[in-house]
């Protein structure tokens, strides 16, 4: 793409649609969006229940890794993530056994998904493709800018939710790029 923006209405509206027939689409992630506002509006955290059910729907496999460990160590880190400033966050959540910066990112966008994206390999790969960020690296260091990069085109395109720029960027990698997962 020769524009100036190549994440644009037209971009984000065609792939989306392509991700949003997944079995990670929408119908699962509002109820878990729903579940996790419940579970903190009633517990003041989430439940063992929905974080498992938040693994499942990201990635099933690392399951084991937080059955293992045990639910309290996992609970104490995501209540100290939810009363923190929202800079300290992924760091907080990324500190926690198992929790890399996919897994931690995902927590947060749930718990507030108007303000914390989802990185991935997938999105993470596109929005270097479009030199939108320096690196493709998934990590929690990484994760500042990848964010930024997501909220401009969200502060570009304000008709698009983040899950919607999320669908598309990943569905474009996909599809397009075709990259080895690593």
């Amino acid at each position: 793409m020769a524009d100036s923006d190549p994440i644009d209405d037209v971009f984000i509206e065609k792939w989306q649609k392509i991700f949003a027939s997944s079995p990670r689409g929408q119908a699962s992630y509002d109820e878990l969006v729903l579940q996790v506002g419940a579970d903190i509006e009633k517990h003041g955290c989430i439940t063992k229940r929905t974080l498992i059910r938040l693994i499942n729907w990201k990635s099933p496999r690392i399951r084991p890794i937080f059955e293992k460990r045990g639910f309290k160590e996992y609970r104490l880190c995501i209540e100290e993530c939810l009363a923190a400033e929202e800079c300290d966050k992924m760091a907080i959540l990324n500190s926690a056994y198992g929790i890399g910066a996919p897994v931690a990112s995902m927590i947060l966008h749930f718990t507030y998904p108007d303000r914390f994206p989802i990185i991935d390999f997938r999105t993470a790969e596109a929005l270097y493709h479009f030199g939108l960020i320096a690196s493709p690296r998934v990590s929690a260091k990484g994760y500042a800018a990848f964010r930024e990069a997501i909220l401009d085109i969200r502060k570009r395109h304000e008709r698009w939710s983040l899950r919607q720029i999320d669908m598309a960027l990943f569905a474009y990698d996909k599809k397009e790029l075709s990259r080895p997962r690593p």
